[in-house]
């Protein structure tokens, strides 16, 4: 026999289609493959056959189509079998678009299909006669599970412990969270949480933030704009594709906006910090930073204060163009002491007269150094005036990056010393405050304020970079919390996808467990695009806080390894679903041992029980079907029963630290119910007997 197989996606397009239309399917035709193999030769179609593929009927010849019944347009020289996934109370029985909307046409009209579940092939039946061939053949994934049982019975799941996922990482640990406002942690503490984010692989990361270009996601920015970016207010931040660390030099191109332009700005990666000035137009800074512990985030601080009086009504702190980011080949000269004779030296001076045989003259109540290159680390600032003028007495201020100082003159002081500890990579140093006027000579027009002779910058001793940080040592050295305190709750849905609940699953996680710092809920969000569950992310964050629990969200595309892995690090699969049309990942876990949280509706009918799962409750609601346009209430989902949620989450845990043998004989329950349901065994005995009467009509 031989088998013509389609799905609209392949190995090809399957990573960037996550939570688009009928994604499942392409694993749903994985797992079916080897049961194909074993009854005939496998053929994969890139394309539909289309009705004229062949044009004589072709014995021992059969049509798969894993793909919705209106799209299972095959062959009329061969049987034509839609395999397809269905979790409502009817399926579409009228033409809303096209003829082809009509499902029980498109299935009377192919005379036979392969459903998963006893559910939908109930429904079927109910809408086309009981003699209708359906069969029910869930996806033969248990078999395929049998390493992960046995890995898992030799080693208990440990959570997060160890878990490195190639992803995206949204982690509350990794985040200040208030009731108003959500901000990345900085520093060490901050980074710990992050142990799932990929690691940098050194090539340069480049983004330009111009309408339609590809961008970084972006948190307290506007709209984006033919030539860039404008912050809003606040504290404004960036995710990056990877975890960066280790030395490495950005380069980036912003500007500042009305009250902020000619304001330092800090660049926050990390655990390090550096500072530049905003310019009134788009500028390129150099930074060369060492960065000791990876880091997720670059985000903006320093610009506060919302414009008052301009034209454009948005609330706008500064101006992103573009970023770059490269690894080092060697280590920034951060370290290194800085002497600069401002009469001698050429550099780069503003609000300064040219230099003179003593030094320069400031000329305007705010001058900027521009240091020859960045300077970091506990620094001894020693200033030399040549001159007072109109500054005796006058209390000044002077930026060093990030650090400001207050520094009173005295006509009897000509050298002045300051301790500047723990200074981030800067290239600047400002007064501010300054006095100045004539020099009281006619024939000289300048303005003249003080007379600056050398400025020293003198490094104390820096610790070694490959030291680790205090914080990172100090958490090695405490013990790792013990296993019986970590447990990690997944659950992998598309949160565009109105059946999921995940906003259930979220608030009943955090109220259940508020106060149980080693409770973890990993959410994998199964969708293309990450950017637009944002808002919603971090509502959940500011709503449900204060909470000591974590709730992480990972996105990307995750290989056979990594969710193997997965698979193996969690305590139990969370499912809070209206309705299933098989529920892969449910089915996944619960055959390698894991055991769930979930309710006993549509496909979760066959395999979900009290021995293996938590139970939710849920009763029957209106709804439609999901590709109406009209959305008018034709068939029926399951509401869920938030109480039951949230009591399976307390149960669950207290069966988990209280009873090991009672979370062990969970998960063999869960083990045995999934071999009935959807072991190789039981689906070869059923397709077989599909074949069986394909063949008895004379068709196959």
């Amino acid at each position: 026999m031989k088998f013509l197989v389609y799905c609209p996606l392949n190995r090809d397009n399957i990573a960037t289609s996550l939570g688009t239309a009928d994604y499942s399917y392409y694993f749903v035709m994985q797992r079916f493959l080897p049961l194909l193999q074993e009854f005939g030769e496998v053929e994969m179609l890139p394309e539909p056959p289309g009705e004229e593929a062949a044009d004589a009927p072709q014995q021992g010849l059969v049509y798969l189509a894993f793909t919705p019944p209106d799209k299972a347009v095959g062959p009329r020289a061969c049987p034509v079998v839609p395999v397809f996934a269905w979790e409502y109370s009817t399926i579409p029985y009228e033409a809303f678009r096209n003829p082809s909307d009509n499902w029980v046409a498109d299935l009377r009209a192919t005379g036979r299909a392969i459903t998963h579940s006893s559910y939908a092939a109930a429904v079927v039946r109910e809408q086309l006669g009981q003699d209708y061939d359906i069969a029910c053949i869930p996806a033969p994934l248990w078999d395929a599970c049998g390493p992960l049982r046995a890995q898992r019975k030799q080693a208990p799941p440990r959570g997060l412990q160890g878990l490195e996922l190639a992803c995206k990482v949204i982690d509350s640990r990794s985040y200040d969270i208030s009731n108003t406002a959500v901000r990345p942690k900085t520093g060490s503490e901050g980074e710990q949480a992050r142990l799932l984010a990929q690691p940098w692989d050194g090539e340069p990361l480049a983004y330009s933030f111009a309408r339609g270009e590809p961008c970084p996601t972006l948190v307290g920015f506007n709209d984006a704009e033919p030539w860039g970016v404008w912050s809003r207010s606040g504290y404004p931040w960036l995710m990056l594709d990877a975890a960066i660390s280790g030395d490495v030099e950005i380069e980036i191109s912003l500007r500042g906006y009305a009250h902020n332009i000619d304001q330092p700005l800090g660049i926050e990666l990390g655990d390090c910090t550096a500072h530049l000035l905003l310019t009134d137009s788009l500028a390129t800074h150099r930074l060369q930073m060492h960065v000791a512990v990876p880091a997720t985030f670059l985000a903006f601080n320093g610009v506060e204060k919302r414009a008052v009086g301009m034209d454009d009504p948005r609330d706008i702190g500064f101006g992103l163009a573009s970023l770059q980011i490269r690894r080092l080949d060697n280590p920034p000269l951060l370290h290194s002491s800085q002497l600069l004779d401002l009469a001698a030296d050429e550099l780069v001076l503003e609000g300064f007269n040219p230099p003179e045989t003593a030094g320069c003259w400031t000329a305007a109540s705010r001058c900027t150094v521009h240091l020859p290159r960045a300077i970091a680390g506990d620094i001894t600032l020693r200033l030399e005036l040549f001159h007072l003028l109109h500054n005796h007495g006058r209390e000044i201020e002077l930026w060093l990056g990030g650090s400001r100082r207050t520094l009173t003159l005295d006509k009897d002081t000509a050298v002045y010393e300051l301790q500047l500890p723990a200074i981030g990579p800067t290239r600047f140093l400002r007064f501010d405050g300054l006095g100045h006027g004539s020099s009281g000579e006619e024939t000289d027009t300048r303005e003249f304020g003080l007379g600056i002779a050398r400025i020293s910058l003198a490094v104390a001793d820096a610790p070694q970079q490959q030291a680790a940080p205090a914080a990172t040592q100090a958490r090695a050295a405490r013990p790792p919390r013990p296993a019986r305190d970590e447990i990690l709750y997944t659950t992998i849905l598309n949160p565009n996808d109105g059946r999921k609940n995940w906003e259930d699953i979220i608030t009943a996680f955090v109220y259940a467990l508020r106060h149980r710092p080693g409770a973890t809920l990993l959410v994998k969000i199964a969708n293309e695009d990450l950017d637009m569950f944002f808002e919603d992310i971090f509502t959940f964050y500011m709503r449900l806080h204060p909470f000591q629990c974590r709730v992480v969200f990972i996105h990307g595309y995750l290989t056979d390894d990594q969710y193997r892995q997965l698979i193996l690090h969690s305590h139990y699969i969370v499912n809070a679903s209206r309705g299933e049309g098989q529920c892969l990942p449910l089915m996944e876990f619960m055959s390698a041992g894991v055991p769930a949280i979930a309710p006993r509706n549509t496909a979760m009918l066959d395999y979900i029980d009290s021995a293996n799962a938590f139970l939710v409750e849920s009763s029957p609601e209106l709804a439609y079907w999901p590709h109406d346009p009209r959305q008018v209430l034709r068939t029926y989902w399951h509401r869920i029963n938030w109480q039951t949620l949230y009591q399976a989450f307390v149960d669950s845990e207290a069966l988990f630290r209280r009873s090991p043998r009672g979370y062990r004989r969970m998960g063999e329950a869960a083990i045995t119910a999934l071999q009935r349901f959807c072991s190789m065994d039981v689906a070869r005995a059923s397709f077989g007997e599909f074949l069986a009467r394909l063949q008895e009509k004379g068709e196959g």
